[in-house]
């Protein structure tokens, strides 16, 4: 088949095979050009929350079965370039590869030639031997906040007035005392010594009760690196991470244990959270983190639970659009 033809229909398909079945020659060795390809449109990456600073910022590419066929690549993503379209290689990192699972995270380092006008990178995959730009570069001068905006979500500082979130979709904190009773709100009081500012609160007298938010759909938090926040109260607080379906759902929780007069800063990673034992419906991480529905926080043994500063490290605020 003539290589034009070759190059327009598989373009077509969004993958382009570099060469076709033609012989590259790398260094001393030669190579059978197995490569694919697709155009990425930097417009689609790059989110009005992101903003560039000094022209640069680092945007995160979403693989999955939909975009991605994780059958022509190898199991941890080392065939994987990313390129300008002249093909010069851009500076990327892998942040998750999971082949079995057809779900992976890139970030890719954008600079101001490519942020302006209607610009493309390309992913390439299928090599057996890459050449890759430096990982490190990614971060390169980024700063601390710029690499927090990309890395992470505040749920909530509770410092604007409304018991509304700072989620994209805008859904409001509730409370529930227990299954039976209407749904409330927490309070909004200033910070108890310790701490400062605004922060959310709610007393409550049965044996379990929760403040919880709905993520206004089910989400993948495979990528998420921890949950921080601070409390303060008493009993045990049991953050939570909910799949809230009919028969199949269940959570991920952990157990800590508050204290009535010093602020915690909690921080909680998916490895933290307690083994699988369906007690109160805990069936583990891996059960829930493609399809989390709620952020929850239960009390227990207690009367009170002051919290604040509620981070998402690990995914950013497209993941909870």
């Amino acid at each position: 088949m003539n290589r034009f033809w070759c190059v327009l229909g598989l373009t077509a398909l969004g993958l382009l095979p570099i060469g076709c079945g033609t012989d590259r020659v790398s260094g001393s060795s030669s190579e059978t050009e197995n490569m694919l390809s697709r155009a990425i449109p930097v417009d689609s990456l790059v989110s009005s929350w992101n903003h560039p600073v000094n022209g640069v910022t680092v945007a995160t590419i979403r693989l999955d079965s939909s975009n991605f066929d994780f059958s022509k690549s190898t199991s941890k993503g080392l065939d994987v370039s990313l390129e300008r379209a002249n093909g010069r290689l851009l500076p990327f990192e892998i942040v998750l590869w999971d082949s079995a699972a057809a779900r992976a995270r890139l970030h890719v380092r954008l600079d101001s030639s490519l942020l302006a006008g209607r610009q493309r990178i390309v992913l390439r995959w299928g090599l057996d031997r890459m050449v890759r730009a430096d990982p490190a570069a990614v971060w390169t001068a980024i700063s601390d906040s710029q690499r927090q905006q990309v890395n992470s979500v505040l749920i909530d500082d509770f410092e604007h007035g409304t018991v509304a979130s700072l989620l994209p979709n805008g859904n409001s904190w509730y409370v529930s005392m227990n299954d039976s009773t209407p749904l409330s709100v927490p309070s909004l009081v200033p910070a108890p010594q310790g701490h400062s500012g605004t922060v959310a609160h709610f007393s409550y007298t049965k044996a379990y009760s929760l403040m919880g938010l709905a993520l206004g759909g089910h989400r993948s938090l495979r990528s998420l690196d921890s949950l921080v926040l601070f409390a303060r109260g008493t009993g045990v607080l049991l953050p939570a991470f909910d799949n809230l379906d009919s028969g199949t759902g269940g959570k991920a929780w952990k157990h800590v244990p508050l204290d009535s007069t010093t602020w915690k800063r909690i921080v909680i990673r998916p490895q933290d959270l307690d083994t699988a034992d369906n007690v109160a419906g805990n069936v583990g991480w891996i059960s829930v983190r493609d399809r989390v529905s709620y952020l929850t926080f239960l009390v227990a043994a207690g009367h009170d639970v002051y919290l604040d500063d509620i981070r998402l490290y690990g995914v950013n605020r497209d993941d909870l659009k």
